[in-house]
């Protein structure tokens, strides 16, 4: 009877332990690594992402590479997003692209656990200027029109 209540305090100790990260192994763990990949738009336009986070499995350090000439995409003052999996769809000109812009954090409630935080928008780029200008979270799902326009699901025009 001993053994067992034993055997039973310890799961229940496992268990309630086993859910709490500490703070520092989420730094420790979340780190960026240089791993880098090029996805080619065209004959001359490719995203070019500088890292790849392992805990998050997400792509980070967006540049826009245009021939053999990287700039770094800038993010502007809404777009919060920094990670992707590596989702594009190229406007029909050429000038826009609609990307990932994923959150993918730990949010922290205090110094012996934390929580996962999701969540998962995407962001249209001007490929001239190298620059966000618009993010969506709804109509993600949408597509480019012949005239570039980026058409929610719904088919109303969210970027023109």
């Amino acid at each position: 009877m001993k053994k067992i209540t034993s055997i039973v305090m310890i799961l229940v100790i496992c268990i309630t332990c086993g859910n709490t990260v500490s703070r520092r192994d989420h730094y420790e763990h979340n780190k960026t690594v240089k791993k880098d990949t090029l996805i080619a738009l065209n004959n001359t336009l490719s995203l070019y992402y500088a890292s790849y986070n392992n805990n998050t499995k997400l792509w980070y350090n967006l540049y826009i590479m245009n021939k053999k000439k990287r700039i770094k995409v800038d993010k502007g003052n809404e777009y919060k997003g920094i990670g992707s999996e590596l989702f594009y769809r190229l406007s029909p000109n050429a000038n826009y692209v609609v990307v990932d812009a994923i959150i993918k954090d730990y949010v922290h409630e205090s110094d012996k656990d934390s929580t996962l935080h999701e969540n998962y928008t995407c962001a249209i780029i001007d490929l001239k200027k190298a620059k966000i200008v618009k993010q969506m979270q709804q109509d993600c799902d949408g597509s480019w029109n012949k005239k570039s326009q980026w058409i929610s699901s719904g088919g109303k025009v969210v970027f023109k």
